[in-house]
């Protein structure tokens, strides 16, 4: 109910964006048009008449008052407005599908649990990020998104030294986060209504890893990372779209924190067990325009 409530918010903010405007001169006339200047001394507004569509000027002195967003919905065009930039110039994408971990499964695993980690590399993901295009082309934002996998095993055991056995559960709940800054590019349909979009973004990756090896234990970690997203976006609507995304993140953990809930120490790791944190997320979602 929360987040229809939210979507209802932010569909009804998006209409209400391009509403229009009122002027009421000393005269008592009434203008139902859409202010683009206002100054010291004049009023800039376009307004309909008839059918034409005219852009003009009043000086303040003639005018009663003035109110922005007065009317619900706008008799202008807005791309008959003097000043007006066709396209939009915010975007808030969310996100959410399937990703796979691309690493290799590492030799030092045992037979018995290469598959394990085989099926470790499947999770989901969800996110977002919102970008403004200070020109049609180009565009600056940020993103989060964030990768969740798990998977556990019953009946292992751990022998020591003396050959004595310990039996119990294996279980991995995996995390890894990455926010940074992007850059964007995108190419809009004629209509403006789909768009190609292409982003590069470089920030940082938390690894967070809640084990079971028969006890618990924690591994945390992080390192610089980069994405790449392609996608399309297919309009539904003016302000809200519906998109496609494929993205390559990559990351490389050379130490990490292992804290078994009674000592904390921080493991290096030689140049050959590196930990790729590299994956590729499918991802679908939606896309609010302004």
């Amino acid at each position: 109910m929360r987040k229809l409530l939210m979507l209802e918010i932010l569909i009804l903010v998006f209409n209400s964006m391009f509403s229009q405007d009122l002027i009421v001169t000393n005269s008592g006339d009434s203008i139902n048009c859409k202010i683009t200047k206002v100054k010291k001394d004049n009023i800039y507004f376009t307004f309909k008449h008839k059918d034409d569509i005219r852009s003009t000027l009043l000086p303040v002195a003639n005018i009663k008052t003035h109110q922005f967003d007065y009317f619900q919905t706008s008799e202008v065009p807005k791309d008959k407005v003097v000043g007006y930039e066709n396209y939009q110039h915010f975007r808030i994408a969310i996100n959410g599908g399937y990703s796979y971990q691309t690493a290799k499964v590492g030799e030092s695993v045992p037979s018995d649990f290469k598959d394990y980690v085989r099926d470790l590399k499947s999770g989901y993901h969800f996110g977002g990020d919102l970008t403004y295009y200070f020109t049609e082309i180009l565009g600056f934002g940020f993103k989060y998104h964030l990768f969740k996998s798990s998977n556990s095993l019953d009946n292992i055991y751990l022998e020591d030294t003396e050959g004595n056995r310990t039996y119990g559960k294996m279980r991995d709940d995996l995390t890894i986060s990455f926010i940074g800054p992007t850059f964007s590019t995108r190419l809009l349909s004629y209509d403006k209504r789909n768009a190609f979009h292409m982003k590069l973004s470089l920030g940082y990756m938390g690894y967070s890893n809640d084990k079971v090896i028969i006890d618990k234990y924690k591994m945390t970690g992080g390192t610089m990372g980069s994405s790449f997203d392609v996608g399309y976006d297919i309009g539904l609507s003016e302000n809200l779209s519906l998109g496609f995304q494929i993205s390559l993140l990559t990351g490389t953990l050379i130490e990490y924190d292992w804290d078994d809930g009674i000592k904390k120490e921080t493991i290096e790791l030689e140049k050959g067990e590196y930990e790729s944190l590299t994956r590729i997320d499918f991802s679908v979602g939606l896309r609010f325009n302004k």
